[in-house]
């Protein structure tokens, strides 16, 4: 298979697909003496409404992690701010209209969101006492809608809330009413033209695989679906293991009403985790699990894959592995075959790693990514694609 744009990120501005136009790398975050981290359930770290990019990310610099918001229009630079209370972990961001956005977050106070309007966060709303890995879903016509992760006794369970318009709890339910029988973690939500779709990391088979559900209303919810087909039972030839592994979904709504699913599989498990995809069509059941990375990463192991989709269809898919010798930031689109050959989005020296992606209303493809230098020193990186004319 053919490689491209092995040149470093941070030079020039490179076209690395057909239809987008990469332009150079840019800093989004404040100082690089603090650990930054990216770490929102399904990816969901990165957002565009209206003309406004804004990303979300947790770092130390004050000594314990805390959470931070940037938010830019057009050509100008990052403006930050924090938010939460005490410790801040995980925070996830999606888009509004009007340029408008909804966060969700984990701190002392428990799972809490809040929408930004006018560069202002409004009134912190407590989804739950306590819990975390937080998601959000809008969609135009039923409104904003809430997933995370909460333990009840030994298991942690997935709770979905309906939310107000600022992000007040309207409603919340258990996703699944059967009784626990392991841990459900890491939702992802997305919204289609038809409702809302849920994936998330379940070990009800013994051992991790993806599963999913679809409501058309956001309050009944269809029972839980296999999404990831990674064998279950003892490896072959063996009396060991209940199965491989399959966690971190990603989820995104693209073209005519379409969904797609990516996560990290360990099917092939002497080479680590594979990014994996599926996709479903007009609700139906999602189809079968093609491999992302090209042959060239699959010597190696790959980590925190993203996935972002456009009405138009445009469908894209970024992660990092280090198969050229430190991490960099890979990224592929569907092809007739499968997937495209893979392609570097942010490489360079140091760690390129930590991915998150969204499409604007015109098509541009939207990348922020954690950067780190040898000697531990990191901040957060921001890319812009422009639609080829």
């Amino acid at each position: 298979m053919r490689r491209t744009l092995l040149l470093p990120a941070l030079l020039l501005a490179t076209a690395i697909h057909a239809g987008w136009h990469f332009e150079p790398a840019i800093d989004v975050s404040g100082p690089r003496d603090a650990f930054h981290h990216i770490e929102a359930s399904g990816r969901q770290a990165l957002a565009v409404s209206a003309g406004r990019v804004a990303t979300v990310w947790e770092d130390d610099r004050s000594g314990v992690p805390r959470c931070h918001l940037a938010l830019k229009t057009g050509d100008a630079a990052f403006l930050e701010q924090s938010f939460g209370q005490g410790e801040c972990y995980a925070p996830g961001i999606v888009a509004l209209d009007q340029g408008r956005f909804a966060l969700i977050w984990e701190d002392e106070a428990g799972v809490n969101a809040a929408v930004l309007a006018n560069d202002q966060l409004g009134p912190v709303r407590q989804l739950a006492e306590s819990g975390g890995q937080g998601a959000l879903a809008w969609h135009p016509r039923l409104g904003l809608i809430a997933a995370w992760s909460q333990r009840e006794g030994r298991w942690r369970q997935l709770w979905l809330g309906r939310l107000a318009a600022d992000a007040r709890l309207a409603a919340k339910q258990r996703l699944d009413p059967q009784p626990a029988k392991d841990d459900q973690m890491y939702p992802a939500l997305a919204a289609t033209a038809t409702g809302y779709s849920v994936a998330w990391e379940d070990r009800r088979l013994g051992h991790t695989v993806v599963f999913a559900s679809r409501s058309l209303d956001g309050r009944t919810w269809s029972a839980p679906a296999r999404v990831s087909l990674n064998p279950t039972g003892k490896a072959q030839g063996t009396d060991l293991g209940r199965g491989t592994g399959a966690m971190r979904p990603a989820l995104a709504a693209f073209g005519n009403d379409r969904l797609a699913a990516v996560w990290l599989d360990k099917r092939d498990f002497l080479s680590g985790y594979d990014v994996y995809a599926a996709t479903a069509t007009n609700d139906g059941p999602f189809g079968r699990n093609v491999k992302v990375q090209d042959s060239f990463g699959d010597a190696i192991a790959q980590w925190h894959p993203a996935v972002a989709g456009h009405a138009r269809g445009d469908l894209a898919v970024a992660w990092d592995d280090d198969r050229d010798g430190s991490p960099d930031i890979w990224l592929s689109w569907p092809v007739e075959a499968g997937y495209a050959d893979n392609v570097a989005a942010a490489a360079g020296a140091g760690s390129q790693s930590d991915p998150a992606m969204a499409f604007d209303d015109d098509g541009n493809l939207h990348l922020v990514w954690v950067e780190r230098s040898a000697d531990g020193r990191s901040g957060i990186r921001y890319r812009l694609g422009k639609t080829m004319p």
